[in-house]
């Protein structure tokens, strides 16, 4: 009774300037771009649990581009190629538990969509190339928070499929499924005071099969 588990103050400050460009080629190609430019402030000041000192003052700038250009085959069907670049900063669970860096991604991706008044069909292939991204450890901090830790170069490949399909005047069919490879390329872990380069792991948390099943009936 008395004690102080915590007392700190935070503040975080964001502005950012965005830009949309949409270019009609001809009646068959057409493409896209997106800019981003984002300014965060990050401060907190203060005790933690017993008491611990926490003391964040950090300023992030970040450009994230996305271009896109997708091939109209004819009605049905449509093709399109997109990368993208972002970032992201670390939360205020993740200063908490050490010293964060910002994750940063690279995107690629290539889909096929294909619509009809009865049937819709989205077949997504993807490459993330991570660099710092924050993963999950399995480990949890003092309040019971999931602690994240930077794991240096990562990836993320796979494809997703996903469908709408008509069943008559009053059932809608919607499945989904994801096949896709997740791993660390250079993860080093602490232990026992020791740095072991463990090499080419699988991400925490991240499943090879994510799938799901919608049957929707309208009265």
């Amino acid at each position: 009774p008395g004690h102080l588990f915590y007392e700190n103050k935070g503040n975080k400050k964001e502005g950012n300037a965005y830009a949309k460009a949409n270019h009609k080629f001809n009646n068959r190609f057409s493409g896209y771009l997106d800019l981003q430019y984002r300014i965060i402030n990050y401060s907190a000041d203060g005790n933690l649990k017993g008491p611990e000192p926490i003391n964040v003052d950090e300023n992030y700038e970040f450009f994230n581009p996305k271009a896109g250009v997708v091939y109209t085959h004819n009605a049905k069907n449509k093709f399109y190629i997109s990368f993208a670049r972002a970032h992201r900063e670390p939360s205020r669970a993740d200063f908490e538990n050490g010293n964060p860096k910002p994750e940063e991604l690279n995107d690629y991706e290539l889909g096929w969509r294909f619509n009809t008044e009865k049937a819709n069909l989205l077949v997504n292939f993807y490459a993330m190339d991570y660099t710092n991204q924050l993963a999950l450890t399995g480990a949890l901090d003092d309040v019971g928070t999931p602690i994240r830790e930077n794991v240096g170069k990562s990836s993320r490949l796979g494809i997703e499929i996903e469908g709408t399909f008509v069943l008559g005047n009053r059932w809608t069919w919607q499945p989904n499924i994801t096949l896709s490879r997740n791993r660390n390329q250079d993860f080093y872990f602490q232990r026992d005071g020791v740095l072991t380069d463990l090499g080419a792991t699988r991400l925490s948390f991240s499943p090879a099969l994510v799938a799901g099943n919608n049957i929707a009936f309208q009265l």
